[in-house]
């Protein structure tokens, strides 16, 4: 017996890597410059781009929230979340998200759930995060001129 492959039209293929935060650089910025927002079972970290770009998703999971298969399972279900609930996140922000509780674990319609009630927050606090990034001497991201030694 061959093994069947069944392929769904529609549905969708994972969050593209133009959607993604990638860079440890990035993350760093994001988590040391940005805003926070507590939720029961979601810690987001949301910091402005000085572009106008779709938001991008960055998640980070500790051993702490238990074994592989859990962190990987949270991974995958806020991936998700992001991915069919564009509209809530505005452009132009980079989102990490840390998962705080095994309640993440319950479903995509949690994890859903609690992007929606902090989607109001995030759009809110767009403006005023893209206003302190154009404010800030270093709103392009690049790296620090090298030092000249004497």
């Amino acid at each position: 017996m061959g093994v069947v492959v069944v392929r769904r039209e529609g549905v969708g293929h994972g969050l593209p890597a133009s959607k993604r935060i990638r860079k440890r650089r990035d993350f760093l910025l994001v988590q040391e410059l940005g805003w926070r927002i507590s939720l029961p079972s979601l810690l987001l970290l949301v910091r402005a781009r000085p572009d106008e770009l779709p938001a991008r998703l960055g998640i980070t999971v500790t051993r702490k929230f238990g074994r592989a298969v859990d962190r990987n399972r949270a991974k995958r279900l806020i991936r998700e979340a992001f991915r069919l609930s564009p509209e809530l996140v505005p452009d132009g922000i980079d989102l990490v998200v840390v998962p705080k509780a095994k309640a993440c674990l319950s479903g995509l319609a949690m994890v859903v759930g609690e992007l929606r009630r902090a989607a109001p927050i995030l759009q809110e606090k767009a403006p005023a995060l893209r206003a302190a990034l154009a404010k800030s001497k270093n709103s392009t991201q690049t790296a620090p001129s090298p030092r000249k030694r004497p």
